[in-house]
């Protein structure tokens, strides 16, 4: 709001700003960094539910969230992926940096878990050049950017911040978005012992002081391994429906 009545005054539009006197902490403080990550019992329990609810809760979006379970990429790099990215044979996904919130381009290395994903996710997508097209009539061609976050709040009965679950749902697991599968998946990488330095690259993170200045390899072999484990910890889970 303030930067809304000072372009304003610039403007001429107005002579003076009533958002002046307010500050950070009238509108509840600065938000907090979440650290949500489930479990592997929370990740049993969510695609369980998730799979007995196949009525509400599509494929496209059961198969979204494997695989940002297992890749450990960014939603939106994921749900807006064309095609062209991927290279089914050599099992790589080549992220550029035009798309990565990072601004650097990654290839990522695809397990078999993931091609066999992506193999169902081409026969679903018909024609479609994106990965996961927009079922519904929209100027986007790629799936919704909210789509997933509110497929699972609908699901859950989840409030922004709250838990509103029946007990025969949501069980004992508290509220989670999206992103926090992101965060899920590096602590699987960490309980699974993988080096900090390779789990941050999986997450297409630069690396920090000066191990990012003079480290330039980009880990493709470790990361590969690392994926593949993961895969392993979870194929269970998830390939009952994969």
């Amino acid at each position: 709001m303030k930067q809304l009545f000072d372009h304003g005054i610039k403007l001429g539009l107005v002579q003076s700003s009533p958002a002046t006197a307010f500050k950070v902490n009238d509108a509840g403080g600065v938000e907090k960094s979440r650290e949500r990550a489930l479990s592997l019992d929370e990740i049993t329990h969510v695609f369980k539910v998730f799979r007995e609810h196949s009525d509400s809760f599509s494929r496209d979006n059961y198969l979204a969230c494997a695989l940002l379970l297992l890749l450990a990429v960014r939603k939106s790099e994921l749900t807006e992926a064309p095609w062209s990215e991927f290279n089914l044979d050599e099992k790589k996904w080549c992220l550029p940096k035009e798309r990565s919130k990072s601004g650097v381009g990654i290839v990522i290395p695809l397990p078999p878990l993931a091609i066999k994903i992506l193999e169902e996710l081409k026969v679903r997508a018909w024609d479609s050049p994106y990965v996961f097209p927009n079922r519904r009539m929209s100027k986007s061609q790629h799936m919704g950017k909210d789509t997933l976050n509110r497929a699972i709040a609908k699901l859950f009965r989840a409030e922004t911040g709250k838990k509103k679950q029946p007990p025969n749902v949501m069980g004992h697991i508290d509220y989670f978005t999206v992103h926090d599968l992101r965060r899920t998946s590096r602590s699987l990488l960490a309980s699974l012992s993988v080096t900090p330095h390779v789990a941050e690259r999986c997450l297409n993170h630069k690396l920090k002081g000066v191990e990012g200045i003079y480290d330039r390899y980009d880990y493709f072999d470790e990361r590969k391994e690392a994926l593949q484990r993961v895969a392993e910890k979870i194929i269970f889970i998830i390939e009952s429906q994969v």
